[in-house]
């Protein structure tokens, strides 16, 4: 019943979940009306007791397939933290390091550090020179 299931559900966690609420809205009235009338008329009440079977047993499919599918994604890894850490970095930091790792020798890294440290400077007096016209 698991693969009938969730041949015809939506393939998104949020929409199984949605589902499945709305078969708990229709099966759980169901199941009350279904027991209430098996005392009146019983016929009705084999009925609704079908309905919600078939109603509660979906949705109880469809929570378990959302739960597989939250057990089987990936969590988080270092790496993760370590590629927002390098996405903010400034190209000093960053600059040292490569150097740090071995990545630059001595005199690439002093040949890149004075030309950013240069290039800083520019746009710092660039900045200077703007607010006294503004």
């Amino acid at each position: 019943m698991f693969e009938l299931v969730h041949r015809y559900a939506p393939q998104s966690p949020a929409g199984r979940t949605a589902t499945a609420i709305i078969a708990c809205l229709v099966g759980v009235p169901a199941l009350v009306l279904g027991l209430i009338g098996l005392t009146g008329n019983v016929a009705s009440g084999l009925i609704f007791l079908l309905v919600s079977a078939v109603t509660l047993s979906v949705a109880g499919q469809l929570i378990r397939g959302v739960v597989r599918q939250a057990n089987a994604a990936p969590t988080d890894s270092p790496q993760d933290d370590q590629q927002t850490d390098t996405v903010t970095e400034t190209p000093i930091e960053t600059l040292r390091r490569q150097y740090a790792e071995g990545e630059l020798d001595d005199e690439t890294f002093e040949r890149r550090l004075n030309q950013l440290i240069e290039t800083e400077d520019l746009e710092q007096r660039t900045a200077e020179r703007e607010r006294e016209l503004a």
